[in-house]
């Protein structure tokens, strides 16, 4: 149990990939902060895709994961977020940034606000949440920080059916790797080690809604299994390590780390 005694905080935690990371750091022996919107109805009762359901599937696991409602637009939330685990756990070791919006729009048609929103939840969200959780890392003289980005922020194909009305998502997940080298420089004297992950295409519930032919790319399921092991050898570096980086899940073993 590689995270024993570490604390985590993942926003976006309640489904697919977000999920799937937190069952990884709790398998892991991490104390994990799961964040997102919706809690549902707990117990027997709990609905999956919610932060209550996520709680109950990691029920007997090494780890121990607590849910956290919040709302990434809300400067506030995420404040309080962050707060809330350093005051009850006494640190923070890791923060993973997943939560974020998958749009399609006509680039013709889309408006102020849905560039508005998708950025605040996609670029901004992230940026609160490293500015909030960053001093307690400093205060540690360790941690990592993962942002979760996508290829679409370099590579959208003409002619491909699946990427058409990608321009918003795409330039976010562009301004999310930038926000990352940025971060990765500022914090780097402090031992922390900040990355951009791109878990590849993944059938979420949220991904088939989007495009139901996702399995015909290639998808792999948003499972601890799959997903995880990229993301544990990320949640462990330190500035020391691997950081200021791009990485692609599909590489891990193959090209990265060496």
């Amino acid at each position: 149990m590689e995270f024993k005694d570490k604390v985590a905080v993942v926003f976006g935690g309640s489904a697919g990939i977000g999920r799937a990371y937190v069952m990884a750091l709790a398998r892991e022996g991490a104390t994990v902060v799961a964040a997102s919107r919706t809690m549902g109805p707990i117990g027997d009762e709990a609905v999956k895709n919610t932060l209550a359901h996520t709680v109950k599937m990691a029920d007997g696991l090494p780890g121990r994961v607590y849910a956290q409602v919040c709302d990434v637009e809300s400067e506030q939330d995420i404040a309080e977020t962050i707060a809330h685990a350093a005051a009850n756990f006494g640190r923070i070791d890791v923060l993973i940034n997943n939560a974020a919006l998958m749009t399609q729009f006509d680039p013709f048609e889309v408006t102020g606000d849905d560039w508005e929103r998708i950025l605040r939840t996609n670029v901004r969200g992230p940026d609160l949440a490293i500015r909030q959780a960053a001093p307690h890392m400093m205060r540690q003289h360790s941690g990592s920080i993962i942002n979760i980005t996508a290829r679409a922020a370099t590579f959208m194909p003409k002619g491909d059916s699946k990427y058409d009305g990608g321009l918003i998502y795409g330039t976010s997940k562009a301004a999310l790797n930038r926000l990352s080298f940025y971060w990765s420089e500022q914090l780097k004297e402090y031992g922390i080690a900040v990355n951009a992950l791109s878990p590849g295409i993944v059938a979420t519930d949220t991904a088939i809604a989007y495009n139901p032919n996702v399995w015909d790319y290639g998808a792999k399921e948003a499972t601890p299994e799959v997903l995880g092991p990229a993301m544990l050898h990320l949640a462990k570096q330190t500035a020391s390590g691997i950081t200021g980086q791009v990485l692609y899940t599909d590489d891990f073993g193959k090209t990265w780390p060496e």
